[in-house]
């Protein structure tokens, strides 16, 4: 999803790789050493970097074009979508967000999430997740 994600931006007419951000938050050190190999492979034969940062690492950065990897972490409805939020309003134009159940759980033991996705998906006018 995150590879497919990144192929979509690149596809994107005037957008530099330094003009999208990777924001993560509660994501584990495995996965995000994964996302920076994948961004560093992409970048190599270019100036233009892609960031990769902690949501609280970020919270004065922007960029036109950013991919949230939101871990849920724990099943606190305000907790989540806070922090959720803030990894959001790091984008000023297109957001994507990757939703990623802690180890060993589902969206389904965080129900406000389960919510949030489905609500997402009807708004993109699709019939929710099966």
């Amino acid at each position: 999803v995150f590879n497919n994600e990144l192929d979509i931006l690149f596809a994107t007419d005037g957008l530099n790789y330094s003009d999208i951000g990777i924001v993560h938050t509660f994501v584990a050190s495995s996965v995000v050493s994964l996302v920076k190999n994948s961004v560093n492979r992409r970048c190599v034969n270019t100036d233009s970097k892609i960031a990769v940062c902690d949501t609280g690492a970020s919270y004065s950065a922007q960029w036109p074009a950013v991919i949230v990897l939101y871990s849920v972490w724990c099943n606190s409805e305000e907790w989540d979508l806070t922090r959720l939020y803030l990894a959001l309003s790091r984008a000023r134009v297109y957001c994507s967000v990757v939703i990623i159940p802690l180890e060993g759980g589902t969206l389904d033991d965080a129900p406000h999430m389960l919510r949030l996705s489905q609500q997402c998906v009807e708004l993109q006018g699709g019939g929710g997740p099966d």
